[in-house]
């Protein structure tokens, strides 16, 4: 097989003419382009990220900005308005003004003109002092001219103004003072231009029959609004409670150069001139929240806008602002056209990098491939080389080398096979010997394995009946332990039997003494029924002795006659009481002979009794004596069971170890036959091995051969 083999790769090496190129289109080039391309692509997620990260930040850093200045500006508003209220509230509580409201002083018309014009001064300087304040006016009743900035005469007409609706809130007691967008009343006295004014302070004087009014500049207002630049296209405004509206729009540096308006005039854009905030959802939510300032996302006109708002302390005017999210995103959309146009810039350079480099590793490999292809043909005098000088120089040095170690090697094979076919022979003859004393241990081990399989079965028999003594000794073990616990039972109810004896022996003994006791009182008590009956013949004879003398004092009485009757009476009742005692001594009597003869009877009992708890002592002694015998033999019989057991444990622990022994013995036999059929196996393996390496043998001789044949290809 190998022979044929090698004679179909010597035809293939004869016809073929060169290696194919291979057909695969994804090349070294390609590679080489594709791994410039790589960095780019993490150029590529850089720039993104840097833009995501930059946009954020610009965002974030924008809206906190618009909030600090719209902050600013409502503390600034505050600020102002703030002055204002001062100022009215200091004309209010002027005195002279006070008085002249009411008519109590300047009552000439002379003084009257003096102070409405020095008064008028003042206020105009306040008016030119103050940037923020337009006109100031101090309303007073009918009848007494008003105190103006704006240097007119007009009659007062306060009570028309707190009937005006503009003025309606001056009538209110539980105001100190309110702001208003316009007042047409007010206008119309004085002949005011409404666009002058942005909104007006009113606050009344204490006595309620004038009022102070100041007008807000609408120019300063406007100019400060223009002076908040949120972004180019942001919507600044300022409303009043009424719903009154200031506007002014950021039209941007080139707008604002061609922008030639008037100051007082709000710089709307002709796109946003319908704007008003009063009409926008969101305002009026803003407005019914009672948070004071704050700031959300909404669409105008399909774009994107933040919407800001900052309510002006108590005033009720607002400042809102409207700033498009493009105006300040204009950066990060800066950062990504660069982005861009790097990435593109670094793809043109990586391909060019990589299709120079591809071009100069590829006739570097083509050169080297037209090497190989000789070689290959077997032609070993090939001469590899490179121009460049890299690593192709380097691997076209290898080549020469692995060339010259090639000639080298293919004549020591040609020596070697030579070696080779004479080392065959020899095994072979060595492969036959080995084979003959391999049957011969083959047919010794046959003979071991049926000796060690009986031996096997003899152990086998030994373990199965010490298996049956094991289990009778576990069996009597587990009895004699069951014996030991009835033993135990026995000998704890005799302790508990000769617990009881003695203490019935104990209750017997107060048996015995509370009957002696028992007998004793009764004896006692039989000599006092002795006492009672000599007691009772005493009082018999002393009864006796009274009835003889009874009778004895009736016969003297009867002597005696009448004198004596009394006496007679007597002595019969004293012998009719001595009857009396006489009987009830023989009732007493009775009585006692009756006690005496139960008490005899009853002590009789009483030593029957006690003869009888003596008898039952005596039978108790000798019953605990016969608990403590039966307790002296459990005792024994426990000790005995003791040593069976521990002798039964003995034997079970040398049970255990025969039962092991024999195991093991049986475990050794099984192994060693085991080990003998495994040697049998290697052996019978071994003569297999043998024959192999003879036929092996025969097979390398022949290869031998064929290879010298294969070395007379090349050429070195």
């Amino acid at each position: 097989m190998n022979k044929m083999n090698l004679k179909k790769k010597e035809k293939r090496l004869r016809k073929e003419k060169g290696l194919k190129k291979p057909h695969n289109k994804f090349g070294i080039r390609q590679k080489l382009i594709l791994g410039f391309l790589i960095p780019v692509l993490f150029i590529v997620i850089l720039g993104f990220i840097s833009y995501t990260k930059a946009s954020q930040g610009l965002l974030s850093n924008y809206e906190q900005a618009t909030k600090n200045t719209i902050n600013m500006a409502t503390e600034y508003m505050n600020f102002g308005l703030s002055t204002v209220d001062s100022i009215a509230l200091q004309y209010t509580e002027d005195k002279d003004i006070g008085y002249y409201a009411q008519g109590v002083t300047n009552n000439t018309d002379s003084m009257r003109n003096i102070f409405i014009k020095s008064t008028d001064r003042e206020l105009m300087k306040k008016v030119d002092l103050e940037q923020l304040i337009e006109n100031i006016h101090i309303i007073t009743p009918s009848g007494i001219p008003v105190l103006t900035s704006s240097n007119k005469i007009v009659d007062g007409f306060y009570k028309e103004l707190t009937q005006a609706e503009e003025g309606k809130f001056l009538s209110d007691s539980g105001l100190e003072f309110y702001w208003v967008g316009k007042h047409p009343l007010i206008d119309s006295k004085f002949g005011l231009d409404t666009d002058k004014y942005a909104f007006s302070l009113y606050r009344p004087f204490p006595s309620k029959d004038s009022g102070v009014i100041i007008d807000v500049s609408r120019e300063e207002i406007i100019n400060f609004l223009r002076k908040l630049e949120l972004g180019k296209g942001s919507i600044v405004g300022l409303v009043t409670p009424e719903g009154s509206e200031i506007l002014t729009e950021d039209l941007g540096a080139s707008e604002k150069n061609e922008e030639k308006e008037s100051a007082a005039t709000a710089v709307i854009s002709d796109k946003n001139k319908d704007f008003q905030f009063n009409s926008q959802k969101y305002f009026k939510e803003s407005m019914k929240s009672e948070v004071s300032a704050g700031s959300k996302y909404v669409k105008y006109k399909s774009e994107d806008y933040l919407y800001l708002y900052s309510k002006i302390g108590g005033t009720g005017v607002t400042i809102c602002g409207l700033v498009p999210k493009a105006s300040f995103m204009q950066q990060a959309n800066d950062i990504k056209s660069i982005t861009v146009i790097l990435v593109l810039i670094a793809c043109l350079i990586a391909a060019g990098i990589g299709m120079y480099l591809s071009f100069g590793i590829g006739r570097s490999l083509k050169s080297i491939n037209n090497n190989l292809k000789q070689i290959s043909e077997g032609d070993l005098t090939v001469q590899v080389s490179s121009k460049h000088r890299d690593e192709f120089t380097v691997l076209a040095g290898n080549i020469t080398e692995m060339l010259n170690n090639m000639r080298h090697l293919i004549q020591k094979v040609t020596h070697v096979s030579g070696l080779v076919s004479g080392s065959a022979q020899n095994v072979m003859h060595t492969s036959e010997n080995i084979a003959a004393a391999s049957g011969n241990i083959s047919t010794a081990i046959n003979e071991i394995g049926n000796g060690i399989s009986a031996q096997a079965q003899d152990s086998q028999n030994c373990l199965m009946q010490m298996d049956e003594l094991s289990g009778k000794i576990t069996a009597v073990n587990e009895n004699l332990g069951e014996i030991e616990k009835v033993t135990d039972n026995t000998k704890y109810m005799i302790s508990q039997g000769i617990t009881t004896m003695e203490e019935l022996s104990r209750q017997s003994e107060a048996t015995n003494n509370i009957t002696k006791y028992v007998v004793d009182n009764i004896t006692a008590l039989e000599a006092k029924s002795y006492s009672i009956d000599k007691i009772i013949q005493v009082i018999n004879q002393i009864a006796d002795q009274t009835n003889l003398l009874a009778l004895n004092a009736s016969i003297e009485a009867a002597r005696a006659g009448d004198a004596g009757r009394g006496f007679s009476v007597v002595a019969d009742e004293i012998r009719k009481l001595a009857e009396q005692s006489v009987q009830a001594a023989n009732e007493i009597r009775k009585v006692i002979e009756e006690i005496t003869k139960q008490t005899s009877e009853t002590v009789i009992t009483a030593r029957e009794a006690e003869n009888i708890v003596e008898k039952q002592n005596h039978i108790v002694e000798n019953t605990i004596q016969s608990f403590h015998n039966m307790n002296s033999g459990v005792e024994k019989l426990i000790s005995s069971l003791t040593v069976i057991s521990q002798n039964m444990k003995n034997m079970d622990s040398a049970r255990t170890g025969t039962l092991n022994a024999v195991e093991s013995i049986s475990a050794i036999a099984e192994e060693t036959l085991a080990n003998s059929d495994m040697v049998e196996d290697t052996v019978n393996t071994q003569n297999t091995s043998v024959k192999a390496l003879e036929d092996a043998s025969k097979v390398l001789g022949e290869n031998a051969k064929e290879l010298n044949e294969a070395i007379n290809l090349f050429r070195v």
